[in-house]
């Protein structure tokens, strides 16, 4: 069920624009609507595989976040995959063993799947994303550490 979701999404919104604006195809895109592709991928930030829960009902979850200047979430990792946009600041992100990644407004990313990290503002104006969750119906999206 996952994957109908996924390649629902894709199709719409990835494959669709940018395959025919690639292909200078205009008449396959409804007239007056135009597709910026922000971001497809197979593997996360940190060049892991993006695998999809193999049970379970598919479940996607949006929501904006904000991080105050100065502000860091708690050390975490996700059990699903998780696509998140940066919409206003700039996004500093740190996983275990790897170097801090920053992420620009305007810049978009697949965070890592079962993988400890943590996000940071170490700007002086707040951050927002778009973060959206493909998980499963009633399982957590995020796991904190303790």
């Amino acid at each position: 069920m996952i994957r109908v979701v996924i390649a629902a999404i894709s199709s719409i919104i990835l494959v669709t624009g940018s395959a025919a604006q690639a292909a200078g195809d205009e008449q396959a895109l409804p007239k007056g609507f135009k597709t910026t592709p922000v971001l497809k991928g197979t593997q996360t930030a940190s060049n892991l595989k993006l695998e999809y829960p193999k049970t379970g009902k598919a479940e996607v979850v949006s929501v904006i976040g904000e991080l105050e200047s100065g502000g860091r979430t708690a050390r975490h990792q996700h059990p699903v995959p998780v696509f998140v946009y940066v919409l206003e600041g700039t996004l500093t992100v740190q996983a275990d063993g790897g170097q801090p990644r920053e992420y620009p407004a305007g810049q978009a990313f697949i965070e890592d799947v079962n993988h400890w990290h943590q996000a940071f503002n170490k700007g002086s104006a707040p951050v927002k994303i778009l973060v959206v969750f493909v998980g499963e119906e009633g399982k957590p999206t995020t796991i904190n550490a303790r």
